[in-house]
């Protein structure tokens, strides 16, 4: 069964005439028309919904902010959604994407490599083990040892051009900056150069 992201994006127009508190968050504009992939790995992530293997994800489980704008609330509140959450640009943009999500090398994910004009090989990116490799990790691996995690540190397997290897996957690897969130980071950038970063902040739930 899938599982849908619902939201909006907030933004607090602060003037500096008065403190922040005193003004209220608006609605900005509905996550759906920002974007509209079922990215869950990227989902895993942020908010550690449609997890497949434990990550350290960076804003699980927050609830709505206690003085979220009534419109979405009563969005929030009209739907039967769970795993609420929600985080601004200011905390957003001090995450460190290079740092790993993951304890250890991945069982589901693997890096994927090519060569380049030179020959050398170069990591293009993260992804999900292909099914026409999984044969051929019981066989250079032995029997139940096809999970990536479970392969030798210097292990790695050829499918045409490619070469599979295990990976510690980082944040960055699975919420790319060029990646479904694009557009979203554009507009809460954009809007935290008027209004302040701490001003701007996306809240989220989750439902079929």
């Amino acid at each position: 069964m899938s599982t849908d992201l619902h939201g909006w994006l907030e933004c607090r127009a602060w003037s500096g005439h008065y403190g922040a508190e005193h003004v209220a968050w608006e609605p900005f504009a509905e996550l759906r028309h920002l974007r509209d992939a079922h990215d869950y790995a990227s989902w895993s992530v942020l908010f550690d919904v449609r997890s497949v293997e434990p990550v350290k994800s960076l804003f699980s489980d927050r609830g709505l902010p206690f003085d979220v704008s009534d419109h979405v609330r009563k969005e929030s509140d009209d739907f039967d959604g769970h795993s609420h959450s929600w985080f601004s640009w200011q905390e957003l943009v001090t995450v460190d994407w290079d740092a790993p999500c993951t304890d250890g090398p991945s069982p589901h994910w693997v890096g994927r490599w090519t060569r380049d004009s030179a020959g050398a090989l170069v990591r293009r990116e993260v992804t999900v083990l292909p099914g026409e490799v999984y044969g051929a990790a019981e066989t250079a691996f032995g029997e139940g040892n096809i999970a990536p995690s479970r392969w030798p540190a210097d292990g790695e397997l050829p499918l045409g051009d490619d070469i599979y290897r295990p990976v510690v996957p980082t944040y960055g690897d699975l919420v790319p900056a060029h990646g479904p969130w694009q557009p979203v980071w554009d507009v809460m950038r954009t809007l935290s150069g008027l209004h302040g970063g701490e001003n701007v902040r996306i809240v989220v739930w989750f439902g079929g």
